[in-house]
């Protein structure tokens, strides 16, 4: 079954709020750079943080089985390489996945995975959905620059990615080289290094000014965040300027789920059953009587609204399509999802 037609609920044994799941993706089968545990550790921080769930994941598991798959609003591809980490029913499940409304955050190598067959080098062409969609891949031979020089980056205009960060910003990275490599026209860029010196010691063609950080929408209305920045461990451990770029990417990324999803709440929403077809249930404490219930999906949108009509509202569903909804009643929320 495939993701439109599945749902999710995600309550904390602690909280009654539902919090959306994010997945920590790290396989790699091209160079690991071995951040894989410092940046799950940094995840974790900022998903508590956000108020939302992240799990770890290396063996590509959850790409086998859509309705597993299916539990996740975004995608992290953190250091991942190479062209043979998900195998064709995988990469299948996950178009599929992005095509209904999946969100993508892609960290450093994510650009070094299933190069496009357009880029320069070796292993290309095994998967161009995978570049068209994260945006880039590097160019080969030279990748980057030598090491892990401090070079200045401009924001370029105003995102929620790069608007807790100094313009310019000074950053010790292996900066990434993209004119042989392939580069959608599509992405939007949000941060840019200055001209570099390359692994030859001159500036190079490839030295211009470049982007290091983008977006890209896509056409379901969903979202990708990629950023070149990531290299070294001491970017997940210590450079809190890289952690406020990433979680607030994350976030960005995440609204406005977040924004109807995380809010504080007094006691739970009950709904049955749930999942539902044509008719859900909502119950409620008496004084909740006279006030709005109403039902968004996961982009924001409000999609019914009706009053409270005692302990128990009956909603009429039957129009709605099949996937994931947001029920809120004043400031309690609960996940509900829609199956036929």
């Amino acid at each position: 079954m495939r993701f439109h037609c599945l749902l999710f609920i995600v309550l904390t044994s602690l909280s009654a709020n539902a919090q959306p799941r994010v997945l920590h993706f790290t396989r790699t089968s091209g160079f690991d750079h071995n951040t894989r545990a410092v940046s799950f550790a940094m995840f974790q921080s900022i998903g508590l943080d956000l108020g939302v769930i992240v799990d770890d994941d290396a063996s590509a598991a959850p790409f086998s089985d859509p309705v597993q798959l299916a539990l996740y609003y975004v995608i992290v591809f953190s250091n991942t390489s190479g062209d043979a980490i998900l195998d064709p029913a995988q990469r299948s499940n996950f178009e599929q996945w992005v095509t209904d409304g999946g969100q993508v955050l892609g960290i450093h190598a994510a650009t070094d995975t299933y190069r496009h067959s357009t880029a320069n080098g070796t292993n290309t062409g095994s998967w161009d959905f995978y570049a068209e969609l994260i945006g880039g891949s590097v160019q080969q031979n030279p990748n980057h620059v030598t090491g892990t020089p401090a070079y200045a980056m401009d924001h370029i205009g105003q995102h929620a990615s790069t608007a807790g960060l100094p313009d310019p910003w000074s950053k010790n990275e292996e900066y990434y080289y993209w004119e042989s490599g392939y580069y959608n026209a599509d992405n939007v860029d949000v941060l840019r290094v200055e001209e570099t010196i390359g692994p030859n010691a001159q500036v190079n063609s490839y030295d211009a000014p470049r982007p290091m950080s983008w977006y890209r929408n896509l056409p379901g209305g969903n979202k990708v965040f990629y950023t070149a920045l990531g290299h070294a461990q001491s970017n997940y451990t210590a450079d809190t300027l890289f952690r406020t770029h990433i979680a607030d990417a994350l976030a960005w990324l995440l609204d406005p789920a977040t924004t109807v999803i995380n809010r504080p709440e007094s006691s739970a929403i009950m709904i049955y059953p749930d999942p539902a077809d044509t008719e859900t249930h909502v119950n409620l404490n008496a004084s909740s009587t006279g006030r709005s219930v109403e039902i968004y999906d996961l982009r924001g949108t409000l999609v019914l609204a009706d009053r409270v009509r005692g302990e128990r509202t009956t909603l009429d569903i039957a129009h709605l399509a099949p996937g994931p909804y947001v029920v809120r009643v004043s400031d309690r929320t609960a996940m509900l999802r829609i199956v036929r």
